[in-house]
C-alpha cells in the first residue's frame, strides 16, 4: 500500500527565509512572536516543522504544544504541554534555583516545581495573573538561556482565553530575549467575532507580532509537489492545471486526492515509472472529506471502529487510553493503527513514544462527524470511564467527556472541580464559562446558589462586572435562604465591588456594610478585613480621609488577628494614603 506524502517542502522559499531571519534574530537576543496564518491544509504545520528542523540543526532548543479542538480544555494548554515536556527533561533543582520565589506562582500549573506548596492567598486577581505571566516568562527565559528557544504553538484558532491573554502579554515582553514564539492558526476560522481576531488585528497594527499569510500554491507549486511525490519530471501542463483546479492549491487536499487516485489504480506504478489514466477517466472525489471517508471504508469494520474511537479522544491520543476505551486486545488495536498509518489517516507522534495523532485536524473531524450522535455519546462515556480509572487525569478532560456523553449527574461535580482549578490558575474566563454551562443541569438549591455565586466571582475577575452582578444577585439570596449567611456575606463583598465598577458607589457601600455586619458576628477573618478595606476605599475616593483612616486601621487589626497577610498589607496602603492626605506624614 503506497503512502502519498510530499517528502520536501515546496513553494515556501520566501516564507521560510522570513522565518529563518526571525529565528536568527531571536537567537541574537531580539525575541519576537511570529504567526503563520492560512486555511486548513495549506501547509502551516509543515512549514513550522521545517523551521523546527533548522533550529535543531543550529543547536536551538525547541519546545512545542498545541491547542485542543475540544470545547473544554485545560487553560494555557499549549504552554502546559510545551513547558511540561521541558521540565521532564531538565534538572528540576536548577530550574527551582533559577526561578527563585517565582516558582511558587507556577505551583498550580507545574506542581513538580513546588511539591510541598500549600494553597496561599493570591491577593488581587489582576496582580496574581500578572505574577503568573511573569513567572511563565521567567521559565521560558531559563529554557532559552544557553541555546536560545523556539516555542511552537499550533492551532491557536482553538486557543482558550487564558492562552490568548498570555500571548498578548508576551508580545510586549519577548523583546530582549532569545525566544521566538511561532504560532499557527486557521485564517478561514477567524470571522470578525472570533476571540482571537481582535488580538491579531491589534498585533498587525502595532507590529507586535509578525504575521505571515500562507497562500495556496500556484500551479507550478502543485507540479513541484507531484514531481517530488512520484520522483518524476514528467508532469504535463494539462495534468498540473487539472490538479490545481481540483485541489485549489491546497497541499493537504492534493495529497489526499493523489492517495485516492493511487488506491483506485488511476495512478499506478510500472516497472520503470509512475503512469496515470487519461484525465477523462480519473475519478477523484469531490471533497477532501470524501477522500478521507472512502479511505476509512477500506479498513475492516473492526479497524474502522478503533479509528472512530480514536477520533473521540482528540487530535492526539495515547495508545494505552485507546486500548482501554476500545475494549479490544492489543493485536487488534495495533493492526488498526498500522492500517490507519498506511492509509495516511494517522501518524506516530514524532517526539512522544506511545502517542499517535490524526494526520490533519480535517481527518479527525471527518471521521468524528460521520458517526451518529448516540455512537459519539457512547464512546465519550467509555472514554470518561477509562480516564476515571487513570491516576492524575485532569478534571477538565474528564468533564469534557462526561458532558459530551450527556452524563450530567457525574459531570456536574467533576465540572465544578475543573472550574475551581481554572480559577486557581487565574483562568477566569474558562472558569466562568464552565460554571455557566453547569448551571442548567443543577437541581439542588444550595449547589445552584453556590454555582451562581462562583460564576459571579469568575465573571468579576474576568473583567465583566455586569454579568457578575446578575449572577450574584441571584445566588446570594439563595445562600441566605439556605442558612449560609457567612458565605453569602463573603460573596456580597464581591457584589459590592461589581456595583462599584459599574459606577454605583452608594449601592456598593450598602453591600459592604451589610456584609461587614454579618461577618463581625463571626469574628476576625480575611473577608471581614476585606469589607473594611472596601469601605476605606470608598471613603478615600470621597475625600473622607478621617473615616478612611478609621476603616483602614480596623481592617489592619482584623487582618492581623486572622493571619490574613495580603489583607494586612492592603490595609496598610490605605492607612498610608489617608495619613498623607491628612498631612500627618
Amino acid at each position: 500500500m503506497e503512502r502519498v506524502v510530499c517528502p520536501v517542502l515546496i513553494g515556501r522559499e520566501i516564507e521560510l527565509t522570513e522565518l529563518e531571519d526571525a529565528l536568527l534574530a531571536a537567537n541574537r537576543g531580539d525575541g519576537q512572536i511570529v504567526l503563520l496564518a492560512g486555511e486548513a491544509g495549506v501547509g502551516k504545520s509543515r512549514l513550522a516543522t521545517e523551521v523546527q528542523r533548522r533550529a535543531v540543526k543550529i543547536g536551538i532548543t525547541v519546545l512545542s504544544g498545541g491547542c485542543s479542538e475540544a470545547d473544554l480544555a485545560l487553560p494555557y494548554l499549549p504552554f502546559l504541554e510545551a513547558l511540561g515536556n521541558y521540565l521532564t527533561a531538565v534538572d528540576l533543582d536548577q530550574v527551582r534555583k533559577g526561578l527563585g520565589s517565582l516558582r511558587r506562582e507556577l505551583a498550580h500549573l507545574f506542581p513538580q516545581l513546588e511539591p510541598e506548596a500549600e494553597s496561599r492567598e493570591t491577593g488581587d486577581p489582576t496582580q496574581a495573573k500578572l505574577r503568573l505571566f511573569e513567572a511563565i516568562l521567567a521559565l521560558l527565559r531559563l529554557a532559552a538561556q544557553q541555546t536560545g528557544l523556539l516555542l511552537i504553538l499550533e492551532d491557536l484558532h482553538w486557543s482558550d482565553a487564558s492562552t490568548r491573554e498570555l500571548l498578548d502579554y508576551l508580545t510586549r515582553r519577548l523583546r530582549g530575549t532569545r525566544i521566538m514564539l511561532l504560532g499557527t492558526y486557521r485564517a478561514d476560522e477567524l470571522n470578525r467575532k472570533h476571540p482571537l481576531a481582535h488580538h491579531i488585528q491589534a498585533w498587525r497594527r502595532t507590529k507586535a507580532a509578525l504575521v505571515i499569510d500562507l497562500q495556496p500554491l500556484p500551479p507550478d507549486g502543485i507540479a513541484g509537489m507531484v514531481r517530488a511525490i512520484f520522483d518524476s519530471d514528467e508532469v504535463t501542463d494539462e495534468f498540473r492545471d487539472f490538479l490545481h483546479r481540483r485541489s485549489e492549491g491546497n497541499p493537504f487536499v492534493l495529497e489526499e486526492l493523489l492517495k485516492d487516485a493511487v488506491d483506485r489504480g488511476d495512478i499506478y506504478r510500472t516497472e520503470t515509472r509512475w503512469e496515470r489514466k487519461n484525465l477523462d477517466d480519473l475519478r477523484l472525489p469531490q471533497t477532501v472529506r470524501d477522500t478521507i471517508l472512502l479511505r476509512v471504508e477500506q479498513l475492516s469494520p473492526e479497524q474502522a471502529d478503533v479509528l472512530q474511537t480514536a477520533s473521540v479522544l482528540g487530535r492526539s491520543f495515547s495508545y494505552p487510553l485507546l486500548l482501554a476505551v476500545s475494549a479490544k486486545d492489543d493485536r487488534s488495536v495495533q493492526a488498526a493503527l498500522h492500517a490507519s498509518v498506511q492509509q495516511q489517516l494517522i501518524e506516530e507522534e514524532p517526539h512522544d513514544n506511545g502517542r499517535y495523532r490524526f494526520r490533519h485536524a480535517l481527518t479527525r473531524e471527518a471521521i468524528y462527524e460521520d458517526m451518529i450522535a448516540p455512537q459519539r455519546e457512547e464512546l465519550h462515556g467509555l472514554a470518561a470511564d477509562a480516564l476515571t480509572r487513570q491516576e492524575g487525569t485532569p478534571p477538565i478532560d474528564l468533564a469534557f467527556h462526561l458532558l459530551a456523553a450527556n452524563r450530567w449527574q457525574d459531570a456536574v461535580p467533576i465540572g465544578i472541580r475543573a472550574a475551581d482549578q481554572a480559577e486557581a490558575n487565574q483562568a477566569y474566563h474558562e472558569a466562568a464559562d464552565l460554571y455557566d454551562r453547569l448551571l442548567e443541569h443543577v437541581g439542588d438549591n444550595l449547589t445552584r446558589a453556590r454555582l451562581l455565586c462562583k460564576a459571579g466571582r469568575a465573571h468579576l475577575r474576568a473583567g465583566d462586572p455586569g454579568r457578575a452582578q446578575r449572577f450574584l444577585d441571584q445566588g446570594i439570596p439563595m445562600l441566605e435562604a439556605a442558612g449560609e449567611e457567612i458565605e453569602a456575606a463573603e460573596y456580597r463583598i464581591l457584589l459590592g465591588r461589581s456595583n462599584w465598577e459599574k459606577a454605583q458607589p452608594a449601592i456598593a457601600r450598602a453591600h459592604y456594610e451589610q456584609a461587614r455586619a454579618v461577618l463581625e458576628r463571626a469574628g476576625p477573618s480575611d473577608a471581614l478585613a476585606t469589607a473594611y478595606i472596601r469601605l476605606s476605599g470608598l471613603h478615600m475616593f470621597n475625600y473622607e480621609f478621617d473615616e478612611c483612616l478609621a476603616m483602614a486601621n480596623r481592617a489592619a487589626e482584623v487582618a492581623e488577628a486572622a493571619g490574613a497577610e495580603s489583607a494586612r498589607i492592603w490595609a496598610g496602603v490605605f492607612i498610608g494614603g489617608a495619613l498623607v492626605s491628612l498631612g500627618q506624614v
